[in-house]
């Protein structure tokens, strides 16, 4: 239970003390796999981060995986969506509805409405993962690689 009380704490943080920033779609463009700097994982699969952003993979060992995700709107909520999970939105809210209603998960992935607080958001869950369009990564988290791919690589799977 302390990883979710925390989970909500980071939340209201987040929600009080960051910008709201612009929640509108950026267009194109590679979207990185961010993780905090504590995660040792270097690489990660596309069914990997299914199970992640799906509820069906809840830690990474050590320490709980903690997904976040961005608000309607933002373009790289669009790549979870239509890459990750291949599912509409309202697929993906009644897909999570279900998942916390049945009791499989304690609670669906926080969304945030800006790369500022998906930054900090991972920065402050050893667990955290969220993915980010490549240009607005900052230092203080990790880029991980998809499939064996980083972003900007031929055939990167995230665009």
């Amino acid at each position: 239970m302390k990883i979710i009380r925390n989970y909500f704490v980071v939340g209201a943080l987040l929600m009080l003390c960051l910008p709201l920033g612009n929640v509108e779609a950026q267009q194109g463009g590679d979207v990185a796999v961010i993780v905090n700097t504590d995660n040792p994982v270097t690489s990660i699969s596309m069914a990997d981060l299914h199970k992640i952003f799906g509820g069906d993979k809840q830690s990474w060992g050590a320490f709980p995986a903690v997904p976040f995700v961005r608000a309607a709107k933002a373009h790289e909520r669009d790549v979870l969506l239509s890459v990750i999970m291949k599912m509409t939105d309202a697929q993906f809210q009644d897909y999570w509805v279900k998942k916390v209603y049945s009791g499989t998960v304690a609670h669906e992935p926080l969304a945030l409405m800006s790369t500022g607080m998906q930054l900090e958001a991972v920065r402050s869950q050893k667990g955290g993962i969220a993915l980010m369009n490549a240009q607005d990564v900052k230092d203080g988290v990790k880029v991980i690689k998809v499939d064996g791919l980083a972003p900007g690589s031929a055939g990167y799977p995230l665009k």
